[in-house]
């Protein structure tokens, strides 16, 4: 058969020597074909997935499957990636640097030389919370107040 006599629009599937062969051997073990799977795909570590569109599927009766087809790499990280970057539309991504620009320029001044009431709570931590977020004295005070003496919720409020 040429390709001029081939119709157009015709599905036509160009099967490697070695793949035939293989198939040969796949009909000796009297494997069921499994209709009606238009893609398979196969997760590995690190969210790297392969994928398999409109597979030939095989099933054994022991619950082996083989799999026919071209695989193809699709990184999920990605995907996600394009899908979050499509779903914006620029005058958002303009709207949010705006906001973010302008939320970096609005920074609240305090006068740190005052001195702070620390009484029941812990010095330890306040220095503890000074080193990890480099605040004021003032601040890690009233932080560790505003959370009954929690640090790690008085440390997630300047992250």
């Amino acid at each position: 058969m040429s390709i001029e006599e081939i119709p157009q629009g015709a599905d036509i599937q160009v099967i490697s020597k070695n793949e035939k062969k293989a198939r040969d051997a796949i009909k000796k073990f009297n494997l069921k074909q499994i209709k009606g799977i238009s893609r398979v795909t196969f997760k590995q570590r690190g969210n790297l997935i392969y994928a398999i569109d409109t597979p030939e599927v095989y099933k054994s009766v022991s619950g082996t499957y083989i799999v026919f087809g071209e695989a193809k790499v699709d990184d999920i990280n990605q995907r996600f990636a394009d899908q979050a970057a499509a779903d914006k539309s620029p005058e958002s991504i303009t709207a949010d640097l705006e906001k973010a620009s302008l939320g970096g320029a609005t920074v609240e001044e305090e006068d740190d030389d005052e001195e702070v009431d620390d009484t029941g709570l812990d010095p330890k931590d306040i220095e503890i919370i000074i080193e990890q977020t480099k605040v004021s004295r003032a601040k890690a005070v009233k932080a560790l107040r505003k959370h009954d003496g929690d640090m790690v919720n008085a440390i997630m409020e300047f992250a």
